[in-house]
């Protein structure tokens, strides 16, 4: 069980260089990452773990239906020593066979790398993250549930990133983000900063979804207030471009611009908050199909964390690529998780979602212009309980449940596979430790 406690900590140490994230309302500084809790110790340990379960789940293709799935699943993630040269790399991924007629094969897979170079006054990274799912991800780092990686930390799976949060429940579908950034120090508690950030979504089915990619870039002016407080003021502008076949003249290439104000502050050794909020416009190459609109980016969030509690709190407003479903989307998002330790051989961890998307777009019906107001509602959450059998076995049980409405049947959805209605999931496993490898330094 330690392993997966292990993993979660590292990426939860990586997550500022690897997120994704569909809206930029805040610009992330090395500065101001320091602030935050107590993170785990670069070890330069290479940890890995090796599970199979039994996943069951109703109503997930069809209402009333309960189908049946093995999974063989893993989990590694590495970190290095060195503190000029950090390197980091996680990997989840696995198989699912189906066990009945019509429900063959499937594989997911999530892989993150970061790479840092530290000097005396400057700060370099670059970090890809990408992902292969047959689904939308809901919980867990594999965004797979029923698979026990639901772990000891609260941290963002793929759902974070180019792949959404609009559930979709069939269709496989690449997910993959590259950012880099640096940041100069100007004084000693200024640094101005920069970052870029690519992400593309394509689906691999026909009309399984529809295909978006993204850039965007951040410059920000960061100011430490005090030991436990930061303020930054940034800039962020994004584009956004449709291919695929659901792709077209409803479906315009928009851009999204913002100026924000961010501020941080440790309020003890185990808690700590952030907050983001600016102006956002958007604008696009067909006014008729998205018209120009500003509207408010947020971004707030506070977390806690000591040697047996983890526990996290989001909220994100902003404009993402609409997940596959819609050709942009303003979304209101809420992330809750939260995990408890009891000795040495129990862990319980809880996390759920919610979210509303709306669309950007407006469409003709007969003579009249109306926006299309095409709006996603989607609720999930899981529950996880983890008991050590012995130092290199552990077994859990899990719950995950997801809902989804869409309040809109004027409008026909680009893909036919979107979630209307409610579907649950259990998933027993066991997992298994090998020893770790200490690698050291590269």
């Amino acid at each position: 069980m330690k392993i997966q406690t292990l993993i979660l900590a590292l990426l939860l140490s990586m997550a500022t260089s690897i997120a994704q994230g569909q809206a930029l309302p805040t610009a992330e500084s090395s500065m101001a990452s320091t602030l935050g809790p107590n993170l785990p110790d670069l070890d330069g340990v290479f940890h890995y773990a090796l599970s199979a379960s039994e996943v069951i789940q109703y109503g997930y293709y069809k209402s009333g239906e309960t189908t049946y799935a093995t999974d063989l699943s893993g989990n590694a993630a590495y970190t290095s020593r060195s503190t000029a040269r950090p390197f980091s790399v996680l990997f989840a991924g696995g198989v699912i066979l189906g066990n009945q007629t019509g429900n063959g094969t499937s594989t997911f897979w999530n892989i993150s790398a970061s790479q840092g170079y530290v000097t005396r006054h400057w700060i370099f990274n670059i970090s890809d993250s990408f992902s292969f799912l047959p689904q939308s991800p809901t919980t867990g780092l594999s965004g797979i549930a029923g698979v026990g990686d639901l772990g000891a930390l609260p941290i963002q799976g793929p759902s974070a990133g180019p792949i959404g949060d609009i559930l979709t429940t069939n269709g496989d579908r690449i997910g993959n983000g590259l950012s880099g950034s640096v940041e100069r120090e100007i004084s000693r508690n200024t640094s101005i900063s920069g970052s870029g950030n690519w992400g593309v979504l394509h689906y691999l089915d026909s009309n399984a979804g529809l295909d978006s990619s993204q850039v965007s870039g951040v410059v920000a002016l960061n100011r430490r207030i005090d030991a436990r407080s930061s303020v930054s003021v940034s800039g962020v502008y994004s584009t956004y471009s449709y291919s695929g076949s659901g792709a077209g003249l409803t479906t315009p290439d928009f851009q999204t611009r913002g100026i924000n104000l961010s501020y941080q502050r440790v309020l003890s050794r185990t808690l700590s908050f952030s907050a983001s909020v600016g102006p956002q416009w958007v604008s696009s190459s067909n006014s008729a199909a998205i018209p120009n609109s500003t509207d408010i980016a947020v971004s707030a969030g506070i977390s806690y964390g000591n040697r047996n509690v983890h526990a996290g709190l989001n909220y994100t407003r902003g404009v993402n690529n609409g997940s596959g479903v819609l050709p942009g989307a303003l979304s209101d998002s809420f992330v809750a998780s939260a995990s408890r330790t009891y000795g040495r051989d129990w862990v319980v961890s809880l996390s759920g979602a919610y979210t509303r998307s709306s669309g950007l777009n407006q469409f003709l019906l007969g003579s009249s212009i109306i926006v299309s107001n095409d709006t996603y509602d989607t609720v999930y959450g899981g529950f996880q309980v983890t008991r050590r059998f012995s130092p290199h076995f552990s077994g859990y049980a899990s719950y995950t449940a997801a809902s989804q409405s869409n309040n809109n049947n004027l409008i026909v959805p680009v893909t036919q596979n979107v979630l209307d209605g409610t579907y649950q999931t259990f998933g027993f496993g066991v997992t298994f430790t090998p020893r770790s490898t200490n690698l050291g330094q590269f």
